[in-house]
C-alpha cells in the first residue's frame, strides 16, 4: 500500500478524519481534503507522524469549478489516484417537508450528491490510470433510518447509491471498484447536528468505520452496498 496515492473528502473531522489517519499507516500519499484548516493540519500532523506523505487541501466542494481545479493541480504532480475515499456530506435539520427551507435542501443536495458526481467526472482518468483503483463512497442504508422527517437527507441519498452503482457497473471493464459503505449510526458531529442529546452508547465509534472502510480496499469487489 505504501505505493497509493489517495484523497479523502471530509478529513477534517468525523469519519474522513478517522480513515484519513488509519490509512496513512499504509498509503505513500493522501490528499486531505476539508474546509477547516486548523482541523486539517492537526490531521495532517498525525498523518506524517505515521511515515505517510499529506497534502493540506482546504476547498469548499460546493464552490465552482474547484473540484476541477483540484482534479488538474494533481494531474500535474500524480498520472493516478489510487484510492478515492469520498466522507464529505452535511445535514443541517430534520424536518416535515412542508416545514424544509429551500436554500438548505440545495445545500444538501449540492454536497451531497452534485459535489460527488463531479468529483467522479473529474476523477474518472486518474481513476482510470491506477492498476487498483478503489472508489468508497459514504452513504445511507435507507432501511437504517425512518422516512418522516429525513426527506431533506434520505431522497439525496438515495440517487447517490444509484449514482455510484451505475459507475460501478460502467466502469467493470476499467479496473475501477467502487463501493457504498453504510455504518448505523455513528458518533460523529455529524450525528450529533441533527440528534442532540442522543445517548453514545448506541452508536459506533468513527475509529471502527474507519478500519472496516479500509479493510475494504484490499477487496476487489464492485458494484457493492456495504452495511455496518
Amino acid at each position: 500500500m505504501r505505493s497509493k496515492n489517495c484523497l479523502v473528502t471530509g478529513a477534517s473531522s468525523g469519519i474522513g478524519r478517522e480513515t484519513s489517519i488509519e490509512l496513512s499507516h499504509y498509503a505513500k500519499h493522501i490528499y486531505i481534503v476539508g474546509r477547516n484548516v486548523s482541523k486539517l493540519e492537526e490531521v495532517n500532523d498525525l498523518i506524517v507522524s505515521n511515515g505517510c506523505e499529506c497534502t493540506i487541501v482546504p476547498l469548499d466542494l460546493c464552490e465552482e469549478n474547484s473540484i476541477e481545479n483540484l482534479s488538474r493541480e494533481i494531474s500535474k504532480k500524480n498520472s493516478s489516484i489510487d484510492y478515492l475515499i469520498l466522507c464529505a456530506g452535511s445535514i443541517s435539520q430534520l424536518s416535515p417537508i412542508s416545514s424544509i427551507d429551500n436554500e438548505k435542501f440545495k445545500a444538501i443536495i449540492d454536497l451531497n450528491y452534485i459535489a460527488n458526481f463531479r468529483i467522479l467526472k473529474s476523477f474518472h482518468l486518474l481513476l482510470k490510470n491506477s492498476k487498483d483503483a478503489q472508489l468508497v463512497v459514504l452513504s445511507i442504508n435507507p432501511d437504517y433510518i425512518e422516512s418522516l422527517y429525513w426527506g431533506i437527507y434520505k431522497p439525496v441519498m438515495l440517487a447517490l447509491n444509484e449514482l455510484i452503482m451505475t459507475y460501478a457497473k460502467e466502469n467493470k471493464k476499467t479496473g475501477i471498484k467502487a463501493k457504498i459503505l453504510c455504518p448505523r449510526g455513528v458518533n460523529t458531529p455529524f450525528r450529533e447536528n441533527i440528534m442532540p442529546g442522543e445517548n453514545k452508547e448506541n452508536l459506533v465509534e468513527p475509529t471502527i468505520i474507519a478500519k472496516k472502510l479500509v479493510e475494504l480496499l484490499s477487496n476487489n469487489e464492485t458494484a457493492r452496498i456495504i452495511n455496518i
